[in-house]
Parts: C-alpha cells; sequence; structure tokens
C-alpha cells in the first residue's frame, strides 16, 4: 500500500501527517492510504437514445442555476498558488447517435475538508452494456470516515460540481479538484488559500468563472475567484464576517455570481466584487439602505442582472432589487407582517420564500418587485419537498434548493413517501402555474424512488430515478413538460443505486456524473456513467 503525493505540492519524501481540525470539529485522526488499482486499457460501446447535448448557454437552465453572460479575463493568481495542469485530453467524439470511450484510470485525490486523506478514482466498469443500458465508467471513492463527534457527516462535503470541457470540478473542504471524464484520471487541483478551508460556492459560473468563500475553523471571511478552464484560483479579497463562537456552526456567507459581479452578503453588509479581477466595486448595509427602520438583511440571491435582498424589520419587513454592478437600489417593496419573506428561492422567475407564520411563495415580476401571483404548500394537497441537501451541522450557509423553472412555471419535488418492503422513499415532480398558483402536472410513471431533476432544455425534463442496490436499477428519464408523462431513457447499474439522492446529477453526450452533497446515503464522492 502506497501513499501518493498531494495534488497541490511537488514530489517530496512522505511525512507524517498531524491530525488536522477541520471547521466547526473536532481534532482529526490521518485519514488511510488507498492501493492504487491496476489501469484497464479502453474499450468501447454506444448507447442510442439519449438526449441531445445541451448547447453551452442552453435557452433553459440546469438545475436551480441560470446563465450567465461573459465575464472579463483574471488577474495574476496569488503567489504560491499551483498553476494549470497539462491539457487533457478531447473528449471522444459521438459516433452515430452515441458512442463514447471508456478508459481506465488513476487519480489521487485529496478527498475531505481540512484533514489530509488520500482518494484514487478507479475503473468499476469498462465494457459495453446493451443500449439502453449504462455501465459504472469509474468512481472516487470517500475515505473512511472519523468518529469527531457532531460534524463527522460533514468533513467530506460538496459546496459545489460542474462540467467544465472533458473535465468534472468538485468543489470540497480542501479546495477545487477537476477529474476527466474520460479516464478518472486528475486534470487539476486548485486548492483553498494556505490556512483556511472552503465554506460556501457560488452555484452558477459565467463563461467557466466563479467563486468560493473560504476561511479559518473560527470565521468565513475570504471570497476567491476561480477559472474552470485553467484550474486556478485567480484573485481573493477579504469581507467582515462574524467569528464562531463556542461549538456554534460557523457563518458562511451568502454568495453569488451575477454576470460580471461576484456579490457577498455576510451579516448586515453586502459586496460587489468585480469577476474578472476581485476589485471591489461597492459596498452597502442593511441601515445604509433602510436608515433609521431598524432593518436587517436576511437571506440575498442574484442573476444575471439582479441582486434580491431581503429584510427583517422591527415591524414587517421588505425585498429589494439592486443593480449587481453598481449597488443601488431599482425597486423596493415594503412587506407587512403577514407577508415576511425568509429569502428567495429563484431570482429569474423571481419567487421567494416563505416566511414566519405563513406557508405562500411569492411571484414578483423581476423587473418592478410587484407581486403577480402566489401558490402555497400544500399545492391542491400535494406536499412539496423543500429540504436543502446541502444542510450542515458545520456550516450555517445558504441553502441550495433543488427545482426548474421557466418564465411561467415552477417544477419541484413531492414529499417522498416511504415505500412499503422496500428500504427506500419515492416522490414525483409537481408542475406549479406561476401565474395561477394551481397545479398543472404530477409526474407520472416513476419507478417506486426518489427523483432528482437534471436539466430542462428544448426536450423538456431530464431527471434521475435513484433506485436503490438490492432490486430497483436508478434510470435516466424524460419528463414531458406539457403532461408529465415519464418516458425512460437509459437504465443504470445497481451499484450506483441511492447514490443520486441528495447529490447534484449532470448528463453530457450520455455520459451521467453524480457528484453527492454529503456522504450520508451515498457512497462515492462521485459516480460516472456510460
Amino acid at each position: 500500500m502506497t501513499n501518493p503525493q498531494s495534488p497541490w505540492q511537488p514530489p517530496h519524501p512522505p511525512a507524517a501527517v498531524p491530525p488536522q481540525v477541520p471547521v466547526g470539529g473536532a481534532a482529526q485522526a490521518p485519514q488511510p492510504v488507498w492501493p492504487q488499482p491496476t489501469q484497464v486499457p479502453p474499450t468501447q460501446g454506444g448507447h442510442p437514445g439519449w438526449p441531445s447535448t445541451p448547447q453551452a448557454h442552453p435557452a433553459y437552465p440546469q438545475a436551480g442555476h441560470p446563465a450567465y453572460p461573459v465575464a472579463g479575463q483574471p488577474a495574476y493568481p496569488p503567489q504560491g498558488w499551483p498553476g494549470a495542469a497539462p491539457p487533457p485530453p478531447a473528449a471522444p467524439r459521438r459516433r452515430g447517435r452515441l458512442a463514447l470511450l471508456v478508459a481506465g484510470g488513476l487519480v489521487a485525490v485529496l478527498a475531505v475538508g481540512a484533514g489530509t486523506a488520500w482518494g484514487v478514482s478507479r475503473l468499476v466498469g469498462g465494457g459495453s452494456g446493451d443500449d439502453d443500458e449504462l455501465t459504472t465508467a469509474w468512481v472516487l471513492d470517500f475515505p473512511e470516515r472519523q468518529d469527531t463527534g457532531l460534524t463527522t457527516y460533514d468533513q467530506q462535503d460538496m459546496f459545489g460540481a460542474w462540467l467544465a470541457g472533458d473535465t468534472v470540478v468538485r468543489a470540497q473542504g480542501d479546495g477545487l479538484l477537476a477529474y476527466r471524464l474520460s479516464d478518472g484520471g486528475q486534470a487539476w487541483g486548485a486548492p483553498a488559500p494556505e490556512g483556511t478551508s472552503l465554506c460556501v460556492a457560488a452555484q452558477a459560473v459565467t463563461e467557466g468563472r466563479g467563486a468560493v468563500a473560504a476561511g479559518s475553523d473560527r470565521s468565513c471571511d475570504t471570497v476567491a475567484g476561480f477559472d474552470l478552464a485553467s484550474g486556478k484560483l485567480t484573485w481573493q479579497a477579504k469581507f467582515p464576517a462574524p467569528a464562531r463562537e463556542g461549538r456554534d456552526a460557523l457563518a458562511a456567507p451568502d454568495l453569488s455570481v451575477a454576470g460580471q459581479q461576484v456579490i457577498v452578503r455576510s451579516g448586515d453588509t453586502m459586496i460587489g466584487f468585480s469577476l474578472a479581477d476581485g476589485k471591489r466595486l461597492w459596498r452597502t448595509t442593511g441601515e445604509k439602505l433602510l436608515p433609521g427602520r431598524d432593518c436587517g438583511f436576511k437571506d440575498m440571491r442574484a442573476a444575471a442582472d439582479l441582486v434580491v435582498v431581503t429584510y427583517g424589520c422591527s415591524t414587517g419587513g421588505e425585498v429589494d432589487g439592486v443593480d449587481p454592478a453598481t449597488g443601488k437600489v431599482r425597486w423596493r417593496q415594503r412587506l407587512p407582517e403577514t407577508k415576511v419573506t425568509d429569502g428567495v428561492l429563484s431570482v429569474r422567475p423571481l419567487i421567494g420564500l416563505p416566511g414566519l407564520g405563513h406557508e405562500s411563495y411569492t411571484v414578483r415580476d423581476p423587473g418592478t418587485g410587484r407581486q403577480t401571483g402566489s401558490f402555497t404548500d400544500p399545492v391542491d394537497g400535494t406536499e412539496l419537498w423543500d429540504v436543502p441537501p446541502n444542510r450542515s451541522n458545520a456550516i450555517d450557509g445558504p441553502a441550495v434548493y433543488q427545482f426548474l423553472a421557466d418564465d411561467d412555471t415552477l417544477y419541484y419535488p413531492t414529499f417522498p413517501k416511504n415505500v412499503p418492503n422496500s428500504g427506500r422513499s419515492a416522490n414525483q415532480i409537481i408542475a406549479i402555474d406561476l401565474a395561477t398558483g394551481k397545479r398543472r402536472w404530477i409526474s407520472s410513471g416513476h419507478s417506486a424512488s426518489k427523483v432528482e431533476l437534471i436539466r430542462r432544455d428544448e426536450q423538456g425534463l431530464l431527471a434521475w430515478e435513484t433506485g436503490d442496490r438490492r432490486k430497483l436499477p436508478p434510470r435516466l428519464v424524460r419528463i414531458d413538460p406539457a403532461t408529465g408523462k415519464v418516458s425512460p431513457v437509459a437504465k443504470g447499474p445497481l451499484s450506483a443505486g441511492f447514490e443520486g439522492e441528495e447529490a447534484k446529477v449532470m448528463e453530457r453526450d450520455g455520459v451521467v456524473v453524480i457528484v453527492p452533497w454529503k456522504h450520508v446515503v451515498a457512497d462515492r464522492a462521485i459516480t460516472v456513467l456510460r
């Protein structure tokens, strides 16, 4: 058994690794090293009947993450941070409706937040299956968990995941790591700034550029830009952040990419930075925007050309639309006590979350903030599943909600119900008319398991049925946006059952990539199927 070298450093003699202190947790014992598997020669297989490849900027958004305009060029990387690895090999081209290269590969990867541990991607499958079946190309295992108390299940959290070129990128406590889809090999690694761990990531990127926030185990107070093409953290900047007290969770800021800006809301301070070079563009506070009203920020979400901020006040509340480039208020809507919102579900379309004492979601015009509709949970008797998959004991940060939306419809998972004698639960997708607040349909024709939305495109909704590991294989399916009827696309292997529950599921050219938010139900940090 050998210990691979860190992807962050040049080769050096192995040294003993002292216990590390993860964010919000107790000291962590050194993690085990991993054996390196034998590389397997590539084989080839095809799977007709797949959905077409989405364009770089599809007309419809990915699950919960709208597209953004182009950002500027990055600044020089901070001193001592690694440069990009050599360019990975080009992704194999489609032949016929779909033919993808399946290859074996090795990758050493730092796999947990503040601790030091090694994982190795390993080839699981490789042979071609039937036309409507997926096989496992490679997986990245989680390292063994350490018994460190309340934060045991938070040490290996994923903060964000993206497909970029021929790579899948996973944001985790110690930085950003990219693996080639073609063979599982490591493409590049961009560690968190020295002495810090990541605590949150903006879910959307602009032309491959995004932002993460990092800090010590006491305060998350540094924002950094990254470039998915070069594999570099390109700039960093400080912002005021509350200090963690005692065993409280670490407070992470609201963080969004909006056009060419990065917006950070930490406590009662909101700052706009340039996505290109990290220059501070503006700074404001709740007191400055609403002087004398005893109001403070509750939540911030941003997309494209709009920042939406919600306030809690001594009486009632408010929701404002803010220009991400200047920080100036475009519109204001004062809220009575009965309509105070806890935050924003979606910026475009603009949908506000329920608040204390009411279960009403509010639909607003993003240009004026005026209310145009509402709906209440349950919707026509159907209860919604609104539990964020990224919830954490160690970090108190912005919730990630799993949904899809277009201009007039919200597609949302329903509350899961137990499937008798199966060890799993099952749900569906509900389509909600944003103009009337009524249910348009509930999806029909699913296997009896949970459903994770992938994207909305010109062919409708693409989704993943998670299945289980004993009897029910997972499936890739299409959902008709007009009727909710489910059509199967491909069946996955039993070994991938449950992996998609509370995960970011992505698809490109027939390759399905599953990146779980947490190491609870899932066994793998990444699963790639073809």
